[in-house]
């Protein structure tokens, strides 16, 4: 005798609810590995784009120690952006104003740096052909140097003030934060650097929970740019 053993609608439901839920968990997951796989792309790209650009600065007005930088000094930040400014194919840009950065942005830990631009720090921000918002300021050598958990870069022996470029990736989109979607680069006499650099291998920095992330670019690069520290 013929039995047909075909699934009940019952038992077809139920299946679909388990695939649903496991999707459901599964999914974001997913689009966030595919995400920062797209961001560290770009930010490679605009890796390059900032180390070419900084070269030729360098061959027309020698190593930046000679620059003459001061932090929140509008001439001298005015001057360094002409130098780049021949070098980048911009879309917009902002010289000391609001609209090509997006605010809030926020620390690693999810505190906030800038809640808002103020002309008093002398900041000039432009928005790339690629879509990649960038911000030039300058920041005093005590800050460059340091290691610690508080304005820092890492960079080692720089006795000097430095020009750093903010990048963030994907522009006005969330997460606008340090470690997340935006990333630091520093100019020195070596050319462009990832913030981070002069600290040992071994050594995370501000790279981790709870902290600033502002050196997790030098991380990024080293583990082949990829951001392993989100896994």
């Amino acid at each position: 005798m013929y039995i047909n053993k075909a699934f009940t609608l019952a038992e077809v439901l139920i299946t679909l609810g388990i695939i649903g839920v496991v999707a459901a968990f599964t999914m974001p997951v997913l689009n966030q590995k595919l995400s920062d796989q797209k961001n560290m792309s770009m930010l490679k790209k605009t890796y390059s784009i900032l180390a070419q650009a900084t070269n030729l600065v360098i061959s027309q007005h020698e190593t930046p120690e000679y620059w003459g930088m001061i932090d929140n000094n509008d001439v001298v930040v005015t001057e360094i952006y002409n130098y780049y400014k021949p070098y980048f194919n911009m879309m917009r840009e902002c010289q000391n104003s609001s609209g090509c950065w997006a605010y809030p942005t926020k620390n690693f830990d999810g505190s906030v740096y800038w809640s808002g631009h103020n002309a008093s720090w002398c900041q000039f921000a432009f928005t790339l052909v690629t879509g990649v918002n960038v911000l030039m300021d300058i920041y005093p050598a005590s800050s460059i140097r340091s290691s610690g958990n508080g304005d820092a870069f890492g960079m080692g022996d720089i006795d000097y003030d430095c020009l750093v470029f903010w990048v963030d990736i994907n522009a006005e989109r969330m997460p606008n934060t340090i470690g997340r979607d935006i990333f630091a680069f520093v100019v020195t006499y070596r050319g462009l650097q990832p913030a981070g650099l002069g600290l040992d291998p071994d050594d995370n920095g501000d790279c981790e929970a709870g902290k600033k992330g502002w050196m997790c670019t030098s991380r990024i690069i080293r583990d082949g740019w990829s951001i392993k520290y989100l896994e």
